[in-house]
């Protein structure tokens, strides 16, 4: 089997479509559909549904794409294993930043690897709940960090952190000044918060059902930095984890309120990989650091725990997905 018809055929499956696959990996349409066709002559069968707009693999499409991931992550661990021989002076590490966690949350665990590990590259993906899982089933990540990422058979919590989501605002904003606050309450004040379809708005489009208590966004955003600026300005307040300004609570610029109508534990902070796989060593050591921080935030809130699994040197490189 070839290499290249086997990369051109993950990168379709992975992408959608043959078309996509071809943008993302700057060749032509029909150097990718020649190298499937003859991927597909070798097997002896069709590996992708013909008459489809976007991909859909066959039964053996399904096993040709197992196949090849797990191949490229024996790879991976093997050189893994030789970046350990030579005492992590190279390699790479990709972290995918979800809902509820933002760059600044874990610049302090980013900080400290990129110290005492100098030659590992860490690169950032600031991304949604959806696609943070989706790129960590297809490994495109080794890790990813985010608010109440949803079950998936082949995704494991590593550990997660209570993070219930509080009215964030300037100290001098009327809701500062509550001991608590309700849904209700927050009617009349301007509100900067992020889209529906988004996991946090989805946990409070759920507490608004319940108690009948409908929010109004004035501005509605999926970047975590607007929503952090916007309440610093004193323009609107916000609804985010305490992990999403840490910082900023602890210097006093902002003040974190109790949503008393949003349930304390049904929010968590998750750090996830995908279930079997083997990470390369720097991704394990930056794991353990994280997990120590996830720890540290849940101390913070009066929780955190271990759920059970479910079915970065030079240059620091961070990407955004609006």
């Amino acid at each position: 089997m070839s290499d290249v018809a086997m990369k051109y055929f993950y990168a379709t499956a992975i992408h959608g479509s043959m078309r996509a696959a071809s943008q993302k990996m700057n060749v032509a349409v029909s150097s990718v559909s020649r190298q499937i066709a003859q991927l597909e002559a070798a097997m002896g069968m069709p590996l992708l549904e013909t008459g489809r707009r976007s991909v859909k693999l066959t039964t053996a499409g399904q096993m040709v794409f197992d196949f090849y991931q797990a191949q490229m992550a024996d790879r991976e661990a093997f050189t893994a294993r030789l970046e350990a021989l030579r005492g992590m002076r190279m390699g790479a590490v990709e972290l995918a930043v979800g809902e509820g966690c933002t760059v600044q949350s874990v610049q302090g665990v980013l900080d400290t690897f990129q110290n005492r590990y100098p030659g590992v590259e860490l690169a950032l993906h600031t991304v949604s709940t959806a696609e943070l899982v989706r790129m960590v089933v297809d490994d495109e990540v080794h890790i990813a960090i985010g608010v109440q990422v949803p079950s998936d058979p082949k995704v494991r919590v590593r550990t997660s952190a209570r993070q219930p989501l509080m009215v964030v605002s300037r100290p001098d904003h009327p809701l500062a000044k509550r001991g608590a606050v309700t849904l209700q309450d927050l009617a009349g004040h301007d509100l900067c918060l992020p889209p529906r379809d988004t996991r946090i708005r989805q946990l409070l489009s759920a507490a608004e059902m319940r108690h009948q208590a409908w929010l109004r966004a004035t501005i509605t955003t999926n970047s975590l930095h607007t929503m952090r600026d916007l309440a610093l300005s004193g323009r609107a307040a916000t609804i985010l984890p305490r992990a999403a300004v840490l910082a900023d609570l602890e210097d006093g610029c902002l003040v974190a309120t109790p949503l008393c109508d949003v349930e304390a534990d049904s929010t968590t902070l998750d750090l996830v990989t995908r279930l079997g796989r083997q990470l390369p060593h720097a991704a394990t050591l930056a794991l353990s650091l994280l997990e120590q921080q996830v720890h540290r935030w849940g101390q913070g809130s009066g929780q955190a725990g271990v759920r059970p699994e479910r079915r970065v040197g030079p240059s620091l490189v961070v990407e955004a997905v609006a």
